[in-house]
């Protein structure tokens, strides 16, 4: 789904894990071992590299197993950045950071 998605979004997989802030050992071992299944936070990453819409992200995060809840503050302020059509991963980990909360990317 990953490589369809980049794909349909007209990107290269290096642009993806620059903007997702993903080491390129880790999305390498993405890409090539189908049943590898990335941290949510990873997941959540990618999705906002690909600039995936709110409904695209839900069913991105399902196929990974995950899936965004307003009950946890982390989940709260990435559904909040994508709902705004707000992709800068850097942004986004500043106001993670301001709240205590993990921040996305790395080698998650």
């Amino acid at each position: 789904m990953l490589l369809d998605l980049i794909n349909a979004k007209g990107m290269t997989e290096i642009e993806v894990y620059k903007r997702a802030n993903l080491d390129r050992k880790l999305f390498s071992k993405i890409r090539r071992n189908k049943g590898y299944m990335p941290s949510k936070r990873t997941a959540i990453a990618l999705a906002i590299a690909l600039e995936l819409t709110p409904e695209e992200t839900n069913s991105f995060l399902r196929r990974a197993g995950y899936a965004l809840s307003h009950a946890v503050k982390f989940d709260v302020i990435v559904e909040y950045f994508i709902t705004k059509g707000k992709y800068n991963i850097f942004d986004i980990n500043e106001v993670l950071f301001e709240y205590d909360q993990p921040l996305l990317g790395g080698g998650s």
